[in-house]
């Protein structure tokens, strides 16, 4: 399976102008939030919250600039899902954005939440784009 955790944390760092000094908070499975946990720290972020599910995310976003969800799916196929009405919540009285990055195989992340104004949301599709385009100037 293809490592994308370095290139999600450029286009992190793109977005925010810089991860150092900022937070960030990781939802899923230890092993999968493990290359993100480690590069994020790398980038000498203040503060990586990690969170196996979205049930407890509420109070912790306000303090957080970047989040990215990474779950598994469940028996039925299904990723756990972070609902717009819960974001919406959570980031009344934001003054910046918070970015959030979807690497779920299926959507994780209400897509409706992509409309809130203080979130600027990237989806699986959105993110796979964004690499190959990458890909594309490289070569």
């Amino acid at each position: 399976m293809f490592n994308i955790a370095p290139q999600v944390v450029s286009i992190a760092e793109a977005c925010l102008g810089g991860l150092q000094g900022r937070s960030a908070l990781l939802i899923g499975p230890e092993e999968r939030r493990n290359p993100y946990s480690y590069l994020l720290r790398d980038a000498r972020m203040r503060q990586v919250y990690q969170e196996d599910t979205s049930l407890h995310i509420v109070s912790l976003l306000p303090a957080v600039d970047l989040l990215i969800s990474v779950p598994t799916l469940d028996n039925g196929g299904s990723a756990i899902q972070l609902s717009a009405a819960k974001l919406a919540t959570a980031c009344t009285g934001r003054r910046s954005p918070l970015f959030i990055f979807d690497l779920s195989p299926t959507p994780s992340v209400e897509e409706m939440a992509g409309l809130l104004p203080a979130v600027c949301l990237y989806t699986p599709e959105d993110l796979r784009r964004i690499i190959i385009k990458n890909e594309m100037k490289a070569s």
